[in-house]
């Protein structure tokens, strides 16, 4: 379980393209709720949240300030696109 590329939104949200080509929404607050530190940077900065990339080695979303999650709960912790769009 990989994610190959990603588009964050302005309200913290992530569109996720997975291996074979699966698309995927995810709200990352629902992981954010009560945290500190840098989990909360992710919640409460807008800009720091944009700075969301894929880091190529893992498979995964990474941010600026060192975040990140694995992959596999990226993906159980989402909704396939299809789901949504119908």
């Amino acid at each position: 379980m990989r994610i190959t590329s990603l588009f964050a939104t302005k309200t913290f949200k992530l569109l996720l393209e997975f291996d074979y080509r699966e698309y995927c929404l995810l709200d990352i607050k629902q992981f954010l709720q009560n945290e500190k530190g840098k989990l909360a940077e992710l919640c409460n900065d807008s800009d720091m949240f944009q700075t969301a990339t894929v880091d190529r080695i893992a498979g995964t979303v990474v941010w600026e300030n060192g975040v990140d999650f694995d992959p596999k709960i990226l993906y159980k912790s989402s909704i396939n696109i299809d789901h949504i769009l119908g």
